[in-house]
């Protein structure tokens, strides 16, 4: 889509503010008005739409694409997210390790038993490990305090926390996250420890660099999504 607009304001409504194009609000895809919980983040947008030269591209507006899958889709399916996070929280990346390859195991247990730790003593996760890709049968009791623990985050920082432990493939890392234990960077490296130890003990392989390449901007533009949401 071509910029059809010439003027881009912030205003406040209510509770929210708006972005509004030539006074028009902001919509999403699905024509639901873009209600902001913060001036900050309309702020945001708002540059994003005013950076726009010739062509609307959604890929190049973090903050804007960002705040829609807020509102088009996380809003409207959180009850499903939440569940989905709890089958993710039995299934936690960081719970498997290494069978064969000593010097991999002991990597992942110098760098993930620590957050492992850290759930343990900050929210009473009780989280089993395994070697090898075999399923483990988690205590039931750890996706109910996932469950507790999601219910009282806001739509802003439950939509953070769901694409952060996506992205991740380990809740117990995207609630570092977004407790601000982890950064972004750090969450990057942690998550991707595996793939890193192969890379350096196999070589680069540049369909797999581009791949987390992409994923590294996608935390990078999360963690700035999060902290401007929580001004």
């Amino acid at each position: 889509m071509r910029r059809f607009y010439e003027q881009v304001e912030v205003r406040q409504d209510g509770a929210y503010h708006l972005v509004t194009l030539d006074n028009r609000p902001l919509k999403t895809p699905l024509k639901t008005i873009l209600q902001l919980p913060n001036r900050q983040l309309a702020d945001h947008i708002a540059q994003e739409w005013m950076m726009v030269d010739i062509k609307i591209i959604p890929d190049q507006m973090p903050f804007f694409s960002l705040a829609v899958t807020v509102i088009d889709r996380v809003a409207t399916q959180r009850d499903e997210l939440s569940e989905q996070m709890q089958q993710y929280v039995m299934n936690d990346l960081i719970c498997y390790r290494e069978s064969v390859d000593t010097k991999l195991q002991e990597h992942q247990n110098k760098n993930w038993n620590p957050w492992l730790l850290w759930a343990k003593a900050e929210f009473n996760f009780d989280l089993e490990l395994a070697t090898g890709v075999m399923p483990i049968n988690q205590k039931q009791m750890n996706a109910k305090l996932l469950k507790q623990i999601l219910s009282q985050m806001n739509i802003w920082v439950f939509t953070c926390f769901v694409q952060a432990a996506t992205l991740t493939g380990s809740t117990i890392l995207a609630l570092a996250f977004i407790q601000k234990q982890l950064n972004s960077d750090a969450l990057f490296s942690l998550s991707l420890l595996d793939e890193f130890y192969q890379s350096e003990k196999w070589g680069e392989d540049k369909e797999a660099s581009e791949k987390r390449n992409a994923i590294k901007k996608e935390i990078h533009d999360l963690a700035d999504f999060l902290r401007v949401v929580e001004q």
